[in-house]
């Protein structure tokens, strides 16, 4: 009998003759299993009774272990994975309570151009404030108004980007000092409203 193996060590074929040649990625060993599950370091053959759970498992004394270098790899992808996925949710969270999905994107990204106008008017009345001075007559409205309304929305999108940043950070700490699978999976990616705090 002839065990073939892939690059990772597990048996994929057991054959009654020697193959001629086998591909890249795979090596031949003699062997006399037929039942079971095989694994190889290249030299022997070690059997098991039940399946990797993945490819990339080695068999150790009878049982399947993830080594700790490819464990170590393993989550540092789960933890950036679950970076990105925290990350997202966070955006997402910020869209759905600012409301960046009902105005176009150049309106949003002139809110610190009328933040910082907002914020300077509030310090001196005689501040200049062409793009807020610009909206008010362009829509009809007294200026004082708007200024007073962009500063109102431009402090409570602070409080809650800073709000949510925060709860984020956390969360991303958590992820980055977990050891495990297990303690990576236990972390939920959840926001609270600010006024839930």
């Amino acid at each position: 009998m002839y065990m073939i193996f892939n690059n990772f060590g597990h048996c994929e074929l057991i054959c009654e003759k020697a193959p001629s040649e086998v591909g890249d990625g795979y090596f031949v060993l003699p062997g006399d299993g037929i039942d079971g599950f095989f694994w190889s370091d290249g030299q022997q053959a070690y059997k098991a009774t039940t399946p990797p759970p993945s490819y990339l498992h080695i068999l150790q004394n009878g049982k399947w272990i993830l080594p700790d270098s490819v464990a170590a790899q393993q989550l540092k992808a789960y933890k950036a994975d679950k970076l990105q996925q925290l990350n997202a949710a966070a955006q997402a969270y910020i869209d759905r309570a600012a409301e960046t999905d009902k105005v176009p994107d150049f309106e949003v990204r002139m809110w610190t151009i009328q933040a910082a106008e907002a914020t300077a008017w509030a310090a001196d009345k005689n501040a200049l404030t062409p793009v807020l001075d610009q909206i008010a007559a362009s829509r009809g409205i007294d200026a004082d108004k708007l200024k007073a309304a962009a500063l109102r929305k431009t402090l409570a999108y602070e409080k809650l980007t800073a709000h949510i940043a925060g709860q984020r950070q956390a969360l991303q700490s958590k992820i980055e000092t977990a050891k495990t699978q297990a303690a990576l999976d236990k972390i939920v990616i959840t926001f609270t409203a600010l006024e839930a705090v």
